[in-house]
């Protein structure tokens, strides 16, 4: 028997909501295509602040719209409000000089201002039919890996590092969550999703971004761990589904010795390269102890001489975990693991589908990527954490059964 009950509450919310849901995910593309552009010098950057500026509006204005201020988790709700009031905070120095350039420097920067209020995303509800047209969004940005490569390789792609990042945490990371959940896809859909993300995962080799190997690669482990352990299938199927990524290993693996000084002599190169440990070194004789605990807010820097050509006082540190301290403080570090951890644990053990688990996996993995990178940013992946975090604490959602989850997020949505 279907829990019909909680399904048909997130029909009626999904219902009411969907143009606003909508507006929201349309607001954020724009946003992330129009940073994407932004960072190209031959289009006019005018332009693009201008899209990135009403796709802001739009975020703000569907957010409102969406959210519930009362959690009903009271765990969630308790650490979540501490750590909402520490990252205001945390912002409030920025306010302190505020003009109209300010305003524009917070709109054209994702990692400034406003990634310190995607956390507030969590504040609306977590609903099924939601979850299901953001596969749909999804799975269009998928499509657009593959429109992107061929125009941008040689051009873009392979030359300028950052935007070769944006462009596969945007296009490609929903594909990496469709893939986490391939028990819910039609067959078309799982097939773009993997291809997307084996054509990410060819991208950031070929350009030697650690991080994005290690995250994509880890969506497809993580996916075959849930249908291995998590969904009821066959002993010959599961021995057939490891006999596949045997074969996709091995094929990979010689690829890459055959053409490792050809397409990927970057990786190559840089493979036992550490260039994070002379960086944090000097970041921690750079931070008193009050700075460790409280950090030095959203203006933030540290004392790193020798490091960018003619800047010695740093904004970033390429280390999640860092950089969180540097602008927070070990408390601010503190409150978000007390947040994500239970997430972790809530999506992988006290739940009955493998779309909690999934979500569980995504926190995991962020958790995973904040030791070379996972820095927090308005971007598509930072809001999809978010997400799955308020999925791994609804358990109306987490105590659906895998058939009933299934049937919801294949049926057509009316």
């Amino acid at each position: 028997m279907y829990n019909l009950k909680y399904i048909n509450k997130f029909h009626y919310l999904y219902k009411l909501n969907r143009s606003h849901f909508l507006t929201l995910w349309v607001s954020i593309i724009i946003y992330s295509l129009s940073y994407l552009l932004l960072t190209i010098e031959k289009f006019n950057g005018k332009l693009f602040i201008l899209g990135m500026g009403i796709a802001v509006l739009g975020i703000i204005y569907s957010v409102v719209c969406l959210i519930q201020l009362k959690i009903a988790n009271k765990y969630l709700s308790f650490i979540f409000i501490i750590y909402m009031i520490r990252q205001f905070y945390i912002i409030l120095p920025g306010f302190s000089d505020f003009s109209l350039m300010q305003l524009m420097r917070f709109i054209k920067d994702p990692d400034l201002f406003f990634s310190y209020l995607v956390p507030i995303v969590i504040l609306i509800p977590a609903n099924i039919f939601f979850i299901r047209k953001m596969f749909d969004i999804f799975i269009y940005l998928g499509i657009l890996v593959f429109l992107f490569f061929p125009r941008f390789a040689s051009e873009i792609l392979y030359t300028n590092m950052n935007i070769s990042e944006r462009t596969l945490w945007t296009m490609g990371t929903g594909c990496g969550f469709i893939v986490l959940t391939w028990n819910y896809h039609s067959h078309k859909r799982k097939i773009i999703a993997f291809l997307a993300v084996i054509l990410s995962l060819f991208i950031a080799t070929v350009m030697a971004r650690r991080n994005i190997m290690l995250t994509f690669t880890n969506y497809i482990i993580f996916s075959i761990l849930i249908i291995l352990f998590s969904v009821r299938i066959s002993i010959k199927l599961k021995i057939s589904i490891l006999f596949l990524l045997l074969l996709t290993a091995s094929s990979g693996y010689y690829i890459f010795n055959k053409y490792q000084n050809e397409v990927f002599y970057k990786i190559t190169d840089r493979i036992e390269d550490n260039t994070r440990e002379g960086l944090y070194d000097t970041f921690m004789d750079d931070m008193t102890k009050s700075d460790l605990i409280f950090g030095k807010g959203i203006n933030g820097t540290y004392y790193a001489p020798g490091i960018e050509e003619d800047v010695e006082d740093r904004e970033v540190i390429e280390c999640g975990y860092l950089q969180t301290i540097l602008n927070g403080g070990i408390i601010n570090l503190t409150l978000f693991l007390l947040i994500a951890l239970p997430a972790v644990y809530l999506g992988f053990i006290k739940s009955n589908n493998t779309l909690s688990k999934a979500a569980g996996a995504i926190v995991l993995l962020w958790l995973i990527d904040m030791f070379p990178w996972g820095m927090p940013s308005l971007n598509i992946r930072y809001i999809l954490l978010w997400i799955c975090i308020g999925i791994c604490y609804t358990k109306e959602i987490r105590y659906l059964s895998e058939k009933e989850l299934r049937n919801s997020l294949l049926s057509r949505i009316k």
